[in-house]
């Protein structure tokens, strides 16, 4: 789910609100409601207000700025209000910030969790035989056999991007339904490698990216060229045990 204020983390803003609310249910069990407190506000506390609002300035203009500066001058410039509609929009902004912290605390750990590089491998199979292109002038092993792939792109789905990866190598089109997933390789330290079947598609396969490729050429799967690149030729070799799920380089 992404809301508004959720600033490209999906999900953060509501995750933290549902938090505060079952916070605050939770409060409320064990303290009680809290009916007819006083405020505790006013005047008397301007001063504090006034000192938090200096020093938020200097650590902003010096670059020291912390979240503890911005909570604690929009505290202490709430303690200061007496007048219950200010008072009310004071205490707003104090659970504004609090949740704009707790969001960027949810940032952080999901920017220090490991990300893999997902890619995407089609076997165009015809007979027995599936489709390899030699490679040629990519600097990544040129003058070896490997299936049609690619890595998967922003807002693509897995059988899109097998998808295109076909029709931008070999020239032919795919329909993302007719893709039947065969295998995942995870291989240190990063990537992932997704690998799907396709027994029919539309057109003649074609050499379509002669700059990145110098020969194709159909192979028994049983029987692949001895120059195939490692991780494509294992994995194959998995998906011909029936295996749904490989390492390499581990």
């Amino acid at each position: 789910m992404t809301i508004d204020g959720d600033y490209g983390l999906p999900g953060s803003l509501g995750r933290v609100l549902r938090a505060v609310a079952d916070e605050r249910v939770a409060q409320d069990r064990r303290w009680g409601v809290h009916e007819g407190l006083t405020d505790g506000t006013g005047p008397q506390h301007g001063d504090e207000a006034e000192r938090a609002k200096r020093e938020t300035g200097e650590a902003s203009r010096e670059g020291r700025l912390t979240w503890r500066h911005v909570l604690v001058e929009e505290v202490l410039e709430a303690f200061a209000e007496e007048d219950p509609d200010r008072l009310r929009a004071e205490l707003t902004q104090v659970a504004a910030v609090a949740v704009k912290w707790i969001q960027d605390i949810d940032r952080r750990a999901a920017r220090d969790r490991f990300r893999a590089i997902v890619d995407v491998h089609v076997l165009l199979v015809r007979d027995g035989e599936v489709l390899m292109g030699r490679r040629s002038g990519t600097g990544y092993a040129d003058g070896l056999w490997h299936l049609p792939s690619g890595h998967l792109e922003a807002g693509e789905s897995a059988t899109e991007a097998a998808a295109r990866e076909a029709r931008e190598e070999v020239g032919v089109r795919v329909d993302p339904a007719d893709l039947v997933f065969a295998h995942v390789m995870h291989r240190a330290p990063e990537r992932v490698g997704l690998f799907f079947v396709a027994e029919r598609w539309a057109g003649e396969p074609y050499n379509a990216e002669p700059h990145k490729c110098s020969e194709l050429g159909w192979f028994p799967l049983d029987r692949l060229p001895e120059d195939t690149v490692g991780y494509p030729a294992e994995a194959l070799r998995g998906i011909g045990r029936g295996e749904a799920f490989g390492l390499y380089g581990f």
